[in-house]
């Protein structure tokens, strides 16, 4: 997955097609997505993102410093080992985005 993809799937297709995506240029989608990552980046400054506190069963089971805890699949844990300890994240329509590289995998919360 792209940074432009990971990004994309976080705001939704709903609102690439009020915008008219795949009519857009490169530069004009750029553009467009450098704003949303922009205001991410504010939210995580101001507390809206997560940071992984801690990798359980080979980075299968992520555990956050707000507490929440997320699983994914052997994929994803091999993504999420890489992204390692400390990483800012965010979770969004079962996605768990690294921030400071725009990657994502798909995740579930789980109970505890």
């Amino acid at each position: 997955m792209t940074a432009n993809d990971a990004l994309a799937s976080y705001l939704g297709p709903d609102l690439f097609v009020r915008l008219g995506w795949e009519r857009l240029s490169l530069d004009q989608r750029d553009a467009i997505l450098s704003v949303f990552r922009s205001g991410l980046n504010a939210g995580a400054a101001s507390g809206a993102v997560m940071m992984i506190e801690e990798l359980l069963i080979d980075g299968r089971v992520v555990v956050c410093d707000d507490g929440s805890t997320w699983e994914t699949c052997p994929q994803g844990a091999e993504a999420i080992e890489e992204w390692g300890e400390g990483s800012l994240v965010a979770v969004h329509r079962g996605m768990l985005y690294k921030l400071d590289e725009w990657e994502a995998v798909a995740v579930e919360a789980l109970q505890l």
